[in-house]
């Protein structure tokens, strides 16, 4: 062989070994700032459906296991109708509509001077996409805890009914919208039902987590709100699989100390 072949040759070995050490480094970013899209769920996620064709829509958007809840198409398009992106100054996330003009949020959500909502819009899709702005009238924080609370200018149709029993169910699905085109569907599963019934907590796993999740819905089958999103943008629970959320009876505790029921 040439001297010259052998130079080209060598080029082209250190031109591929710097594609992957580049596709390296940018997948070790990815795995911290957006671990959903990391090369790995990707291929894993194209495989997926292709031993698993979607059957609609919604199933190609979903993330993490089998929904085992009954219908959970419709039930999906209740919780995301409910559910709104939130813009600020240094974060996005999402939040939830509890009444006509109410919405709770995690408070690292909002933290910022311009809060931005955008309501889905789900009429005509199968999966809630991002529609129209809405107003905001008011910002309320909890001090302490990763807990907020929006008021709206005008009144909305779609919410969600607070679940504040202690027998909560098992299964749960999160509703957020981590990928800011789509509106994500994940379940995820209590860890422990006693934290409920003691703290202002509750801690799910089994479920993929991602970033702009937080504030988001968390439901039981039957679309009642248990919780919402708190602790999801973190390196360590996306790795473990596990989140934290402030649960209902905290929410509703704070809608009356704070008097927005009105």
């Amino acid at each position: 062989m040439s001297v010259k072949k052998k130079m080209k040759k060598w080029k082209v070995v250190a031109v591929v070994f710097a594609a992957f050490g580049l596709m390296a480094v940018h997948n070790q970013q990815l795995a911290v700032s957006d671990p959903e899209n990391t090369y790995f769920n990707k291929i894993n996620r194209t495989i997926r459906l292709l031993l698993n064709p979607p059957e609609n829509e919604l199933e190609q958007h979903l993330i993490g296991k089998d929904i085992s809840c009954d219908h959970s198409e419709e039930l999906y398009k209740k919780v995301a109708a409910a559910t709104v992106v939130v813009f600020a100054d240094k974060s996005l996330g999402a939040g939830v509509f509890i009444g006509p003009r109410l919405i709770v949020t995690a408070n690292h959500v909002v933290d910022g001077k311009r809060i931005i909502l955008v309501l889905p819009r789900v009429e005509e899709d199968r999966l809630a996409q991002p529609g129209l702005v809405f107003r905001v009238e008011s910002i309320r924080r909890v001090d302490r805890l990763d807990l907020a609370f929006i008021k709206t200018e005008e009144a909305y149709p779609h919410w969600l009914d607070l679940q504040t029993r202690g027998d909560v169910n098992q299964e749960l699905l999160v509703v957020g919208h981590p990928n800011r085109k789509f509106y994500s569907l994940q379940k995820a599963r209590i860890k422990n039902k006693e934290l409920i019934r003691s703290s202002d907590y509750i801690y799910f796993k089994d479920n993929e987590v991602f970033f702009g999740n937080s504030g988001g819905a968390i439901v039981e089958c039957e679309g009642k709100l248990v919780g919402i999103v708190s602790m999801m943008a973190n390196y360590r629970n996306s790795q473990l699989k596990q989140g934290i959320g402030i649960n209902s009876k905290a929410i509703s505790d704070f809608v009356d100390k704070m008097k927005l029921a009105s």
